[in-house]
């Protein structure tokens, strides 16, 4: 990855977790102008930020956020609860974009999507300026791209056109022929943006024109500076790849799908006069008889006899053209053959009915939008007339249907072909019945076609339509179906101008001053910090840890040139630069160590936004506390408890605080108090959750444990209040009666327990029925340097962590009683069990005694009870750097892990709690 984009990345999770903090505090002070400002400084130098990498979805989103404080912090709208909330959801957003960039995962068209949903939710909370308002009055704002009318169509020279319309009946089924406008933002030469160099590398470009928004103002007045531009343009494309072309600059685009009928528009010289009523007359027939061979044998007949230059030639030209495809569309054959007669082109967005699979493609600004009737498939109805507007599309299809059919049966009956054209209509009209679920009148219609052949006129078939049909466009049975729902975002949506940026060269002069203090103080704060990379400060401790090792193998040198040599001054000058070197090297370990040591606040600052969803989601009013939070220890300690401390605290909201009618019905406030703090005793950090809830109920505790079957009878009978609290600990445990997201599962204080236990810490859990509950951590500073007792038990020597050792004692032989199979002793009157660590570790050797009879034994806490494990001789004690086991030792849970000691051999550290 990029050593820059690593940077920003760090920088930005720490601008992001800064935001929350404050928008925490922005809701209980919502009037804090100098918060305000200090989070609309956040947000915009992670805006201006984003904007040196390819994440547009990135700084639209936070360039909607920070136009929505800025309206805060100027009083146009005041802070409120859904403002924060769109705001954090937009910040958690943003917090995905790094995930996935990180991740190095493409970002698609569902991102643009995504990240132009967030800016619409922003927008929507900001007020209406004036200016908006008088344009809004002036120009309704339209969310949609109407399709193009002939006469911008016309525009495009009839070649392109057909053309196009080859292409389309070609194209893959992903692409389509897509109508767009590109209405670029005035100040983009400022932005570095070239409309131009983008609208010519769309994907598929087949078509572009450029004109002015409005009319050219005069010379002098002309701000050559400013884009006065608006362009139109056609491309054959895939809709992803318009939204991903235009993805910088959705909001500056609008596009629609275009059917590729549209494109055929007759054009050329009027003059050649109407056409033959006869030629119209024989098209139609031909088409109601499906005689496509004969409709094209005459259109080519008549072409022949035409001018190029006509527009009826131009119009068979496009009657060639529709033929050519598999499936012609002898609806839009009927339409350009009937405008033949008035030389008028066809009104495609209106003739265009079919709805049963609109096609939907979205502009570049990804939204929902509707299917504007151009967009429509191929119909299988047309009409010449313009729909009403309270018909469905099938009752205007029939309609027109039906017309066609009775103007074909009002032609002369002198035409050759009339057989022909009488059961072609009849045939149409059998049709129209069969799907009006008239099949009982099929016998009258053809006794009808039967008369009229007989006598060889259409006239008793017209009649049997006049009166079969009558009002027919009201009696449709078959049901139309409903029209596809607008979305109500569809509605809402309105394209809105592109902001201009704070720090452009249009800013006024406040904004600069503000933005050159701002820079001002993040360069005087750099200077007081230096982020360095985790890897880095292990290999400090790695070395540190080797230079320990060392550092101890000097005075076993000492000793062996007093001893085997008799160089008793040699010595003593080796023992005091041993001296020396010990006290540099211990400077630098708690120097290395102090490095790694972060405060508490890196996993407290997650809790106030995690305690207000959950408080709003459970309906309860809670008031969050955080003391400490300056409160230091070493990072893998901090990391390791964060997951322990979400849970405990979602476990305080679920079950410990009331609903707040239950609070007052107790006689306590509604709103309940959860506290976490965070403080440091001797070489421990100490963080205790507590809530001034219902509590716990031993009882209740009891019971559940017992129907789980967790404990047995005897047990439910003789444990202790405190021992029946502390069953929550047991896997499995829980008092929920439902299952949820937040509890009920079994998996919960366990699982805690386990976490805080591995990283050689303690929990303890006090409660107070219908008071309080408090849970208590124990933690150590630090995992990286390890204070052990060595041991030695069958010419072995071992380690145990220090925390563990409650004391050393010699107890003679006959102070020890056999219980079964299990050794105890009485300890200052408390009986404790006692264990071999021989027959622990496997090894057949008795424990040895001393000259006085006696066993040594060394005892340890586990949990809440003590063991005595017999040993043969105990040694001192020692700091060590403790490495866990790697490769398949690292499979035996038997020890914590090894360490290197001065004279060159390898310490096995014992992990107690699993040896028993």
């Amino acid at each position: 990855m990029n050593p820059l984009l690593e940077q920003f990345l760090s920088e930005a999770r720490d601008t992001l977790e800064a935001i929350g903090v404050q928008l925490m505090e922005l809701e209980h002070a919502p009037d804090d102008t100098e918060l305000m400002t200090q989070l609309f400084r956040l947000v915009h130098t992670l805006k201006g930020n984003s904007g040196l990498f390819e994440v547009p979805e990135m700084t639209r989103v936070l360039h909607a956020g920070e136009d929505l404080m800025d309206a805060v912090r100027h009083q146009e709208i005041p802070f409120s609860d859904t403002l924060a909330d769109r705001l954090l959801d937009a910040m958690d957003y943003v917090a995905r974009l790094c995930d996935d960039m990180e991740a190095q995962r493409p970002f698609t068209a569902s991102t643009a999507q995504d990240a132009q949903g967030f800016v619409d939710a922003l927008r929507a909370l900001m007020p209406q300026r004036e200016t908006d308002a008088a344009a809004d009055s002036a120009t309704p704002a339209q969310p949609l791209l109407q399709a193009p009318t002939a006469e911008q169509l016309l525009a495009l020279p009839e070649a392109l056109r057909m053309s196009l319309w080859r292409a389309a009946q070609n194209a893959a089924p992903d692409q389509q022929l897509i109508w767009g406008e590109y209405q670029p933002d005035e100040q983009c030469f400022f932005q570095g943006e070239d409309p131009l160099y983008l609208l010519r590398q769309l994907p598929g470009l087949a078509w572009a024109s450029a004109g002015p928004r409005q009319a050219w103002p005069e010379l002098a007045v002309l701000d050559a500076y400013q884009c006065q531009l608006n362009f139109h343009w056609l491309a054959l494309v895939d809709e992803d790849a318009v939204a991903t072309h235009f993805r910088y600059v959705p909001e500056q685009v609008r596009s629609c799908p275009l059917n590729p009928l549209c494109l055929a528009l007759p054009q050329g010289d009027p003059n050649g006069g109407p056409v033959y009523e006869d030629f119209v007359s024989d098209a139609l027939a031909l088409l109601a008889a499906g005689d496509t061979e004969g409709l094209a044998r005459a259109v080519r007949s008549m072409l022949e006899l035409s001018n190029a230059q006509l527009w009826l030639s131009s119009a068979l030209r496009w009657l060639q053209l529709l033929q050519e495809s598999p499936a012609a569309p002898a609806p839009a054959l009927q339409a350009l053959v009937l405008s033949l007669r008035h030389l008028q082109v066809p009104d495609w967005s209106s003739l265009l009915l079919e709805a049963s699979a609109p096609a939907s493609v979205p502009s570049a600004a990804p939204a929902p939008r509707q299917a504007s009737p151009a967009s429509a498939p191929a119909p299988s109805n047309l009409a010449p007339e313009a729909e009403a507007a309270d018909e469905s599309p099938e009752a205007v299809a029939f309609r027109d249907l039906l017309a066609v059919q009775r103007e074909i049966l009002s032609l002369p009956d002198d035409a050759q072909w009339l057989a022909g054209r009488l059961k072609a209509a009849s045939g149409a009209l059998g049709a129209c019945l069969r799907a009006n679920q008239r099949d009982d009148e099929l016998p009258a219609l053809a006794a009808a076609t039967t008369d009229a052949l007989a006598a060889g006129s259409a006239a008793p078939l017209a009649e049997w339509l006049d009166l079969a049909f009558a009002g027919a466009q009201g009696e449709l049975k078959r049901a139309a179906p409903a029209p596809a729902p607008v979305p109500a975002a569809v509605e809402a949506a309105a394209p809105h101008p592109a902001p201009v940026a704070e720090d452009s060269a249009n800013a006024p002069a406040p904004a600069e001053a503000e933005a050159r203090q701002e820079r001002r103080h993040e360069d005087h704060a750099s200077t007081k910090s230096l982020k360095v990379d985790q890897v880095k400060i292990d290999r400090l401790m790695n070395l540190i840890g080797e230079m320990v090792v060392a550092k101890n193998a000097i005075p076993y040198l000492a000793n062996r040139a007093e001893t085997l040599y008799g160089v008793r001054e040699l010595s003593r000058e080796i023992k005091a630069q041993y001296a020396v070197i010990n006290r540099i090297s211990e400077e630098m370990q708690d120097a290395i160590m102090q490095v790694r040591m972060m405060p508490v606040s890196f996993v407290f600052q997650r809790f106030p936004r995690l305690v207000r969803d959950l408080s709003r989601r459970l309906g309860k009013e809670v008031n969050l506390v955080l003391e400490g939070e300056d409160t230091a220890a070493d990072k893998n300690i901090i990391e390791s408890i964060s997951d322990p401390l979400v849970h405990m605290v979602r476990n305080s909201l679920d079950h410990g605080l009331e609903m707040p009618e239950q609070r007052r019905a107790a006689g306590k406030p509604a709103m309940g108090q959860l506290r976490i703090s965070a403080r440091q005793e001797a070489d421990r950090v100490v963080i205790e959750i507590s809530d001034d809830g219902a509590g716990i109920d031993p009882e209740v505790i009891k019971f559940k444990a017992y129907e789980k079957g967790l404990i047995d009878e005897a047990t439910l009978e003789r444990i202790t209040p405190q021992e029946a609290i502390n069953l929550v600990f047991l896997p499995g445990f829980s008092t929920a009666e439902a299952v949820s997201d937040l509890s009920g599962r079994g998996v919960g204080m366990d699982v805690v327990r386990t976490a805080i236990e591995r990283v050689n810490g303690n929990i303890a859990l006090d409660s107070v029925k219908g008071q309080s509950t408090t849970i208590r951590l124990s933690l150590p500073l630090s995992m990286a340097v390890t204070n052990v007792m060595t041991i030695e038990t069958d010419g072995q020597t071992f380690g145990i962590p220090i925390d563990m050792v409650v004391e050393t004692v010699r107890v003679p032989r006959s102070a020890i009683r056999g219980i079964k199979d299990n050794l105890v002793t009485v300890l200052r009157g408390r009986v404790v069990p006692l264990k071999s660590l021989n027959r622990l570790l496997g090894l057949a050797a008795p424990p040895l005694c001393n000259d006085n009879d006696e066993l040594a034994v060394l005892v340890v806490r586990i949990g809440d009870d003590v063991l005595g494990l017999l040993v043969d001789a105990f040694k001192e004690t020692t700091d060590i750097i403790l490495k866990p086991l790697a490769g398949v030792l690292g499979g035996l849970s038997l020890y914590s892990g090894s360490a290197l000691l001065g004279d060159g051999s390898v310490l096995m550290v014992l992990n107690v709690k699993e040896m028993v």
